[in-house]
C-alpha cells in the first residue's frame, strides 16, 4: 500500500471520498484540502505524500487559489510527486475552454501551467463518456465512479423495496445556480403540458422559474431517501453530467430512470441540445408509464436495485480506487 495519500481539490468532494476510502479499505489520506483559505498551510503537506489525488478542481485558473494550488501542484510533480487528476464533470469542459484561450492572461500562466499539469500526471474520469472528453486534451484516462453514500439507500431498500407511492411523482435535481444545464426549462415544460402529474425537483428552490405551474414544487436541499420513496421515476434530465448520484440512488430505490446519458437499468433520452422533440419524447414515455402505473402492471425496478448494488455501492466504488491508485488488495 502506497503510505501517504494527500486529496486535494474540489468543496464537498475531498471529505466524502477520503471518508470513503478510510472506511472500507483503510487509505488515510493525509492532508484533505478543499483549497479554501484556512487550508492553504495543509496544502503544503502535499509534498510529502507519495500519491496526491487533486479532484474536480480544473488546472490554469486565475484566481488566488487556483494560482496555489497550481504551484503546489508544480513543486510535487518537479519533486517526483504521483498527482492523479480526478475528473468530475464540468471541470473537463471548462479546461478545454480554456485551454482555446488566447489572451495574454492565458497566453503567461493559464495555458502553460495547465499543460504541464495535464502531460504530468495520470487522470480519472467519474463517467465513462468523459474518457473521450479528456482525450480531445491529449489525455489517456481510466473511469472511476466518485463512492458516495449509498449504505442508507441500500438498507432502506432492503425493507421498503416492493412499494409504489398513492400518487404517480416525477423528481428531478436542478440546482437554482445552473438550472440551464439542467433541464430546469425543459422540466417546468413538462410539468405545463402534463397537469395531472406531481413534479418534483430536489436542490433549489426554483427561483429562476418565471411562471410554476401549481404540479411542479422546488423542495430545496430535502431528505432524498423521503424523496425517492415518494416518487415513481427519477428523470436526470441534464447537458453536461458525470455520473449523477441521483440515478444511483434511485436504482438502489426500485425506480425508473430516465437520464440523457447512458446507463445500466436506466432509459436513455436523447440529447436536449440535439432534439428538439426532447420534451415531447420525455413525456411519451413519462405517460407509458403512467399508464402502466394506473393500470396496475408497473413493476417495481428491482433489475436496477441489484445491478447497482453490486456494482456501484459506495463500497465497491472505494476499493476499486483505491486498488487502482493507492495499490491496496481489498476484495
Amino acid at each position: 500500500m502506497v503510505k501517504r495519500v494527500a486529496i486535494v481539490g474540489t468543496y464537498m468532494w475531498t471529505p466524502r471520498i477520503a471518508e470513503s476510502l478510510k472506511k472500507y479499505t483503510g487509505v488515510v489520506c493525509t492532508p484533505v484540502s478543499e483549497v479554501k483559505p484556512r487550508d492553504a498551510l495543509r496544502l503544503l503537506g502535499v509534498l510529502g505524500a507519495d500519491v496526491t489525488m487533486r479532484i474536480g478542481f480544473r488546472p490554469g485558473q486565475v484566481r488566488p487559489r487556483g494560482i496555489v494550488l497550481d504551484l503546489v501542484c508544480l513543486f510535487y510533480i518537479l519533486a517526483g510527486g504521483k498527482l492523479v487528476f480526478y475528473w468530475t464533470g464540468s471541470d473537463v469542459p471548462r479546461t478545454i475552454q480554456s485551454l482555446a484561450d488566447r489572451s495574454l492572461v492565458s497566453r503567461l500562466w493559464s495555458l502553460p501551467v495547465t499543460r504541464l499539469l495535464l502531460r504530468k500526471s495520470e487522470h480519472c474520469v467519474a463517467a465513462p463518456w468523459l474518457v473521450n472528453e479528456l482525450e480531445s486534451m491529449g489525455c489517456t484516462a481510466e473511469n472511476f465512479p466518485v463512492p458516495t453514500p449509498t449504505e442508507g439507500f441500500e438498507s432502506a431498500s432492503e425493507l421498503s423495496l416492493g412499494s409504489w407511492p398513492d400518487q404517480f411523482t416525477v423528481l428531478s435535481y436542478v440546482p437554482d445556480h445552473n438550472y440551464q444545464n439542467y433541464c430546469g426549462d425543459e422540466i417546468v415544460e413538462l410539468a405545463t403540458r402534463m397537469p395531472h402529474v406531481r413534479f418534483r425537483v430536489m436542490g433549489g428552490d426554483g427561483d429562476w422559474c418565471k411562471k410554476k405551474p401549481d404540479n411542479l414544487e422546488f423542495l430545496g436541499w430535502t431528505d432524498a431517501l423521503e424523496e425517492y420513496r415518494r416518487c415513481v421515476v427519477l428523470l436526470r434530465a441534464v447537458r453536461h453530467d458525470a455520473l449523477g448520484g441521483t440515478v444511483r440512488e434511485a436504482l438502489l430505490c426500485g425506480r425508473y430512470v430516465l437520464y440523457t446519458y447512458p446507463h445500466e437499468c436506466a432509459e436513455l433520452l436523447p440529447d436536449p441540445d440535439v432534439y428538439t422533440s426532447f420534451v415531447a419524447v420525455t413525456e411519451e414515455r413519462l405517460m407509458e408509464l403512467l399508464e402502466l402505473y394506473q393500470a396496475g402492471q408497473l413493476r417495481v425496478n428491482k433489475q436496477g436495485y441489484e445491478w447497482v448494488r453490486a456494482n456501484l455501492s459506495e463500497k465497491v466504488l472505494a476499493i476499486n480506487l483505491a486498488n487502482r491508485w493507492f495499490e491496496t488488495r481489498h476484495e
